[in-house]
């Protein structure tokens, strides 16, 4: 009787290690993804500036497809998160930290780590969006002047610095108003 139960959590403690493991690995595949996703949005900044508008649209769909990625890869996440938290023991809506707090030390130091790693890999996301919200908003804004400039010369202009075209707005007119 004895070896049995010693079997059984044996089997148990190896059941643990594994959901765990399984998680890690899964962390560090979406830390790869978001620093593909920095390197697009890096590319976005740049296409912005450049005002190049043909790799501005690639550079979208590519950050759309990451984007699709790293919200299937959340969706895993999760699952494995509720299995490695009913393997150890854990009931209902489990974070990362609690998890942890339930790891053995080798797994534990690897999962702080991959959890640091991707608070980082989110802050700089948001830093660079910030940087890109500025860059089209400043486009904007001096698409907005030139028109205000043109329409300055010729009284009957056709285009108009509010984004209408002899009165009916355009594709794109409501840009500047945050629709």
């Amino acid at each position: 009787m004895k070896c049995l139960t010693e079997e059984r959590e044996r089997v148990s403690r190896k059941i643990k290690y594994m959901e765990i493991q399984q998680l890690i690995e899964h962390l560090k595949k979406e830390i790869s993804v978001y620093k593909e996703f920095i390197a697009v949005l890096h590319n976005e900044t740049e296409n912005v500036v450049a005002r190049d508008y043909k790799n501005l649209y690639d550079t979208i769909c590519g950050k759309e497809h990451l984007l699709a990625r790293i919200g299937s890869l959340g969706r895993e996440r999760r699952e494995l998160m509720s299995a490695a938290a009913r393997a150890n023991g854990l009931e209902g809506g489990s974070t990362l930290t609690s998890i942890m707090e339930k790891a053995q030390d080798p797994l534990k130091t690897e999962l702080k780590g991959c959890q640091a790693t991707i608070f980082s890999l989110i802050e700089s996301v948001k830093d660079i969006n910030k940087v890109n919200s500025i860059a089209v908003k400043g486009s904007l804004d001096n698409i907005r002047k030139t028109l205000g400039f043109l329409s300055s010369f010729i009284p009957n202009a056709n285009y108009k610095p509010t984004g209408t075209f002899d009165g009916i707005e355009v594709k794109g007119g409501r840009l500047n108003k945050g629709a």
